[in-house]
C-alpha cells in the first residue's frame, strides 16, 4: 500500500472513531461537583502511603472518607477503601478526574489500569488519553489516567448527590452490592439503567452518604443530571 492510500485509511478510520463516540456519547456535560469517591480494592502490599500518591491525596484525607480504617500505614488485603477525588466536565465531554501516574519499570497500560489503579478505569480509556504507543511506553514518564465518576440524576431521586464509582468484582452481583452499599437494588438499577449485574466487571455508580454536611451540599449544588445519564451511558457500553 503506498503512502496516499495509508493516509486515506488513516483519514477514514479517525471519521469512524469520531462517528462513534458521538453517536455514543449522547449529551455533553457542562459542570461536575467538588466530591466523588472511589472504590478502590486494596492488593497486596498496597498501604495508605502507595496509594495517597497514586491519587495525589494525603493520607488525612483519605482516612477522613474510611472511619474504618485505624490510624495506621497498613491496610487489610481484600478491603476496599474509598478515595475522594473531584468529578470535573473534561473537555465538555464527560464526568471524570484525570491524575498523573509515573510509570514503572515494565507497566504496560493495562498493568496501570488493573494492578496499579484497581479496575477504576481499564487500559482502553488509559490508552485513550495518552500520546505513548502501547509498546513504547518510557520508564519513569507521566501518563494520564483518567476515571470516571458520576454527580448523580435528579430525574431518578434528589436525595442523592455523592456517588462511588465503583468496579465491580467477579464475585460481586447487583445483590451483593446492594447489601454491601446499604442502597437497594432497585435503587441502584435506576441510576446504572443498562450496565449488567451479572457481568462481574465494569464501573458501578453507588449512592453514598457523604461524611459531613457541607460534602453533601456541595455535590447536590454543582451536579448536572442531564448529562450524568448521557456519560454513564456510554461508559457502560464501552467498558462492560
Amino acid at each position: 500500500m503506498n503512502n496516499i492510500s495509508k493516509r486515506k485509511g488513516h483519514i477514514l478510520e479517525l471519521g469512524f472513531w469520531v462517528l462513534f463516540f458521538n453517536v455514543k456519547i449522547e449529551s455533553k456535560c457542562s459542570n461536575g461537583c467538588d466530591l466523588a469517591l472511589a472504590s478502590y480494592y486494596i492488593a497486596q502490599g498496597s498501604n495508605l502511603t502507595y496509594i495517597s500518591k497514586i491519587f495525589a491525596q494525603s493520607i488525612p484525607e483519605i482516612l477522613r472518607h474510611n472511619l474504618q480504617i485505624p490510624r495506621s500505614d497498613s491496610i487489610e488485603t481484600g478491603a476496599r477503601i474509598n478515595i475522594p477525588f473531584s468529578c470535573l466536565c473534561l473537555n465538555g465531554d464527560f464526568l471524570g478526574h484525570t491524575f498523573k501516574y509515573q510509570t514503572q519499570v515494565g507497566d504496560t497500560y493495562g498493568k496501570v489500569a488493573r494492578d496499579v489503579f484497581a479496575n477504576l478505569t481499564n487500559e482502553y480509556w488509559v490508552q485513550r488519553v495518552n500520546w505513548f504507543e502501547p509498546t513504547q511506553i518510557p520508564d519513569f514518564a507521566y501518563i494520564n489516567v483518567t476515571v470516571n465518576c458520576t454527580c448523580g440524576n435528579i430525574h431518578v431521586s434528589k436525595n442523592y448527590g455523592l456517588f462511588t464509582t465503583y468496579p465491580l468484582r467477579p464475585e460481586e452481583d447487583l445483590q451483593s452490592l446492594a447489601t454491601e452499599s446499604g442502597v437497594s437494588s432497585l435503587l441502584l438499577e435506576r441510576f446504572n439503567p443498562s450496565f449488567d449485574f451479572s457481568a462481574g466487571s465494569g464501573l458501578v455508580f453507588v449512592p453514598t452518604k457523604a461524611v459531613s454536611i457541607t460534602s453533601i451540599y456541595h455535590a447536590v449544588e454543582l451536579h448536572k443530571p442531564s448529562s450524568q445519564l448521557g456519560f454513564h451511558s456510554s461508559f457502560t457500553t464501552y467498558y462492560v
